[in-house]
């Protein structure tokens, strides 16, 4: 496996996802894996999706893990989806803000999301990609079709479009309910929340 990790981010990245891809890259060093670590920053997410799905193919990666940079994982991350044994598959994952609706999809007409998960490997419509790995091949082919990866439709965004476009060339998306990602979120604090406050750890003094 030649493994590109593709992350499209904003302007600023949260420490604790700097933490989560350094352990992950050094649990992977060890292991003797072959991987690479790409950035790519702006406001237009589908370019940036666009643009890291160019760099997959053209370097000849076998596979691309897609992490966005506001999630919390362990090293074992890629074990966890490499144990699916899928061509594509995401790991589980819910919104940032209220209600953290689920990032997983059993139907896109319908925009139909999966709340009650099982125990193994299951199949799915389409996903946020949160934390997703795909061979490259996957993707080089859905360019090729569509001479585009991400770009959004009028109904569904850059990740599920690239979904449904993966689908449409007959291949399938899969969950792997053992990878549960955090996802980084904000609340707002006022000083008499002691709710929102005892919800937060910052083990640092005061703001």
């Amino acid at each position: 496996m030649k493994l590109l990790i593709a992350v499209p981010a904003f302007d600023q990245i949260p420490t604790k996802f700097v933490e989560c891809l350094t352990a992950l890259l050094q649990r992977l060093n060890r292991d003797g894996m072959s991987v690479d670590v790409k950035f790519l920053t702006g406001t237009l997410v589908y370019a940036a999706r666009d643009k890291l799905a160019i760099h997959a193919i053209t370097h000849d990666y076998s596979h691309v893990l897609w992490l966005d940079a506001d999630m919390v994982f362990d090293d074992e991350l890629l074990y966890d989806l490499q144990f699916a044994h899928k061509d594509f598959v995401s790991g589980i994952a819910r919104s940032r803000r209220p209600p953290y609706c689920s990032c997983l999809f059993s139907d896109l007409s319908a925009v139909k999301r999966i709340d009650d998960y099982p125990t193994d490997t299951f199949r799915i419509a389409g996903c946020g990609f949160a934390c997703v790995l795909i061979k490259t091949d996957i993707i080089k082919a859905v360019r090729e079709r569509f001479n585009t990866c991400f770009l959004p439709t009028a109904d569904l965004g850059e990740d599920l479009a690239f979904c449904k476009r993966a689908s449409d060339l007959g291949y399938a998306i899969w969950a792997e309910p053992g990878v549960k990602i955090g996802h980084i979120g904000q609340i707002v604090i006022y000083p008499d929340d002691v709710h929102a406050l005892n919800q937060i750890n910052t083990g640092v003094g005061d703001a």
